[in-house]
């Protein structure tokens, strides 16, 4: 006979409890509370578990000592009578009918007569705790199934049809939550032909938070057409929060995108930074910061504006997406790796890939919103502007490397443009603007066989002291194209490099 657990039936029960109590996921806890049974009461146990409406299908769950050993039913009512029929002498039923579900717990043993009425009241009060979680169960499904469609109704519906670059979004409630969320995401055109994009997330959950949520989305759409500036639409958003009381913190990130030039002006307010990442070149986070909505009179946010090269794409998250591991930096790695590939290989909705890949099955503990901008491979823009920030400088690289593309240049001489550039564009980023917000462009033309790249900034450069390392980038300039031109005045600096092809252009036919 088999050798079983000496369990008092009322540390059975808080076991039993335990395990139920731990998760609504039915698919865990309830193999571990049949094959409890099975290790104390019984040589077998089975749960058939059915609902109805949008949850229904039947869930079944066995567990015996005896591998191999599985008895189907199509009717559960009958599974008695076909235990018999397997050699089982005691058999013990009880129904698991609740408000919702319906079903059937059942233990058997081999021996006639095992079942004492000590051993039926107990697997009676089991019962009674399945079918109650069971119903509970269903419940939150019911509820998660609410919340999630409501939440869905506060985005939009569509996203901006924009050619030469694609939107996608994607919208994940938390997985043990069953009420709606504050996360949003949003873009939509304005009438001047600028997309508008903003992402935040309202601190806590329910009814409360979504409505908060919903009120700051409207409110970032009605400012957005009157402005230009992403950081002073954060300021009036900011402004509007604290003249209610209860609302409490808000991030947000708010951008206008220009889809003729590739140009994205973005502002922080305590929100995660986007993510970009360019196909072969940089991939990394750009600047945040900012102070976020409804904690103090000012956000102070900074803006920031990068012109995206063809085949790169910018990814706009809550934390959600960062946050699930509890390690920011495990996480933030993951997130661009994950982009990398959806960028890459999941063309259809590369916002939704990225969630996929990052949770992978997993559960996900906050709720989580991604909205992504892809630009598609095209000509590289005539005048290409940047924020006088050190991470311009891989960017700048990969636009002129995707000019030199275009245009046949080789690679030694592609090599020797991007370094000769980047010399002009660190020294703009670093003495231009004394630490204060500013923009350089880059202008990269060819014509004749002569390849031109301008570098401008209307900054007033502060005076360096001199030292042994420094002015190598003029000579370094100076050896790698055929002429530098730098004309420096009070209202900015210009650098003119030059070189000629170093061979022809390939003629195509």
């Amino acid at each position: 006979m088999l050798a079983r657990d000496k369990l008092d039936p009322l540390d059975l029960l808080a076991d039993a409890s335990r395990i139920l109590s731990a998760s609504f996921d039915l698919s865990a806890t309830l193999p571990r509370v049949a094959d409890l049974c099975v290790r104390s009461l019984a040589d077998y146990c089975a749960i058939y578990a059915s609902a109805a409406g949008e949850a229904a299908g039947i869930t079944l769950v066995e567990a015996a000592p005896e591998p191999g050993l599985h008895v189907q039913v199509a009717d559960p009512a009958a599974l008695p009578s076909v235990l018999g029929e397997h050699g089982f002498e005691s058999v013990a039923s009880m129904s698991l009918a609740g408000r919702n579900v319906d079903g059937v717990f059942v233990i058997a043993r081999r021996d006639r007569d095992a079942f004492d009425d000590a051993t039926l009241k107990l697997v009676k009060i089991l019962a009674l705790q399945i079918a109650n979680t069971l119903d509970q169960a269903e419940l939150f499904e019911r509820t998660h199934r609410v919340a999630d469609r409501l939440q869905r109704a506060l985005l939009p519906e569509n996203l901006p049809d924009v050619p030469g670059t694609g939107f996608h979004a994607a919208y994940r409630p938390a997985s043990d939550e069953a009420e709606v969320g504050g996360d949003w995401y949003d873009a939509f055109w304005l009438p001047d032909g600028r997309v508008a994009v903003s992402m935040g997330d309202v601190a806590g959950h329910g009814l409360s938070a979504a409505t908060i949520m919903g009120e700051i989305r409207q409110a970032m759409r009605t400012t957005a057409v009157f402005e230009h500036s992403p950081s002073v639409v954060l300021e009036h958003i900011n402004n509007v929060i604290n003249l209610r009381s209860g609302i409490g913190m808000v991030t947000a990130i708010f951008g206008y995108y220009v889809p003729n030039r590739r140009e994205l002006t973005y502002a922080v307010a305590g929100h995660p930074p986007p993510a970009l990442l360019i196909e072969d070149g940089f991939c990394g986070f750009l600047p945040g910061g900012g102070m976020p909505l409804g904690v103090d009179s000012r956000v102070e946010a900074a803006d920031y504006t990068v012109t995206m090269p063809p085949r790169s794409g910018i990814v706009f998250y809550t934390d959600g997406m960062t946050e699930y591991s509890r390690d920011l930096f495990e996480g933030e790695a993951k997130l661009i790796e994950a982009a990398t590939r959806a960028f890459k290989d999941d063309g259809d909705n590369p916002a939704l890939a990225l969630q996929e890949r990052i949770f992978d099955a997993r559960a996900n503990r906050d709720d989580a919103a991604s909205l992504t901008l892809h630009c598609h491979p095209g000509l590289v823009a005539d005048a290409i502007r940047f924020s006088a920030i050190p991470v311009a400088a891989p960017i700048v690289r990969s636009l002129l490397m995707r000019f030199c593309e275009q245009h046949d240049v080789d690679e030694i001489q592609t090599f020797s443009i991007i370094t000769a550039v980047g010399e002009a564009v660190a020294n703009a980023v670093e003495h231009a603007y004394r630490g204060e917000e500013g923009y350089f462009y880059v202008r990269p033309t060819i014509e004749n066989d002569v390849i031109t790249v301008e570098v401008e900034d209307s900054g007033r450069w502060r005076p360096f002291a001199p030292r042994d390392e420094r002015g190598r980038g003029m000579v370094l300039m100076n050896e790698l194209m055929d002429r530098v031109r730098i004309t420096s005045t009070q209202n900015g600096t210009n650098v003119i490099l030059t070189t000629k092809r170093s061979q022809p252009a390939p003629t195509h036919s």
